[in-house]
């Protein structure tokens, strides 16, 4: 991958397939991570259908891969927030949901999906006040299964985590994809504390704009926070189960501790 991106793949005990965030390249048309990455690694297991796609907000490295898989994967619901209608990239994207037939769900803070009896998917933000830049305004989503929770944040910055503490908003989690690549504008002391994660997982490529921040990791040290990254550690395959059990495996072997 040329630069950073995120993409996570869940898949439930009886067998729901959900994809939060499809990565993607800055140029599409010399490399396509949708074409070249991301759909080969479905096929390879053997996943043709997907029950939602989630983009949590319209930067290039979390939807960009998602367009080409629109064309040649069955999704039978994609999730966006109601604010990012505005967008050029929204265009994008419907035109193609509408060639396709794709189901379109717009959520809002406080919505939920429930993908079994007990495994949830929460929107915890954004709340009311819109921002203006994409990254403060997206899509925050909290997958809850027993004891285990884990925390999506996109690319929101300090703006954005002020805002979940100041509205008590529930962000603890057992696992935090951190946000923005580890970039030092997000993951402030105050917001990983209220989090107080016991792993966190970084979308980072190896050309990345100087993402992670040594600063981030220096904090995630600090309160001795297992941390794997995508650019070390490739691919990480997280097993659960509802008592909060973790069995971690990635790709490569260099762990950050």
């Amino acid at each position: 991958m040329l630069d950073s991106g995120d993409s996570t793949l869940i898949i439930t005990p009886k067998q729901k397939k959900v994809l939060i965030d499809g990565g993607g390249g800055l140029n599409r048309e010399n490399y396509d991570v949708g074409e070249s990455v991301l759909l080969p690694y479905l096929l390879d297991r053997n996943i043709n259908c997907l029950d939602y796609v989630f983009i949590s907000h319209f930067d290039t490295d979390h939807y960009g891969g998602l367009l080409y898989l629109m064309e040649n994967i069955r999704i039978k619901t994609l999730i966006f927030l109601e604010q990012t209608k505005e967008s050029q990239e929204y265009q994008e994207v419907i035109e193609i949901v509408n060639q396709n037939k794709i189901k379109v769900q717009t959520l809002k803070a406080g919505d939920r999906i429930e993908l079994e009896d007990d495994i949830i998917i929460e929107v915890l933000y954004p709340t009311n006040e819109k921002f203006e830049d994409q990254n403060n305004n997206s899509m925050v989503l909290k997958l809850n299964y027993g004891k285990f929770k884990m925390l999506f944040t996109g690319d929101i910055e300090q703006k954005a985590e002020k805002m979940l503490l100041e509205q008590k908003i529930d962000v603890s989690a057992t696992i935090l994809k951190i946000a923005h690549h580890g970039s030092k504008s997000s993951t402030t002391e105050e917001f990983l504390k209220k989090v107080n994660p016991r792993i966190a997982l970084i979308g980072v490529g190896k050309n990345n704009f100087g993402h992670p921040s040594e600063e981030i990791l220096n904090r995630l040290k600090k309160y001795k926070i297992m941390t794997y990254r995508t650019d070390k550690n490739g691919e990480i395959c997280i097993i659960v189960n509802k008592r909060g059990k973790i069995e971690i495996s990635t790709q490569l072997s260099d762990i950050s501790k």
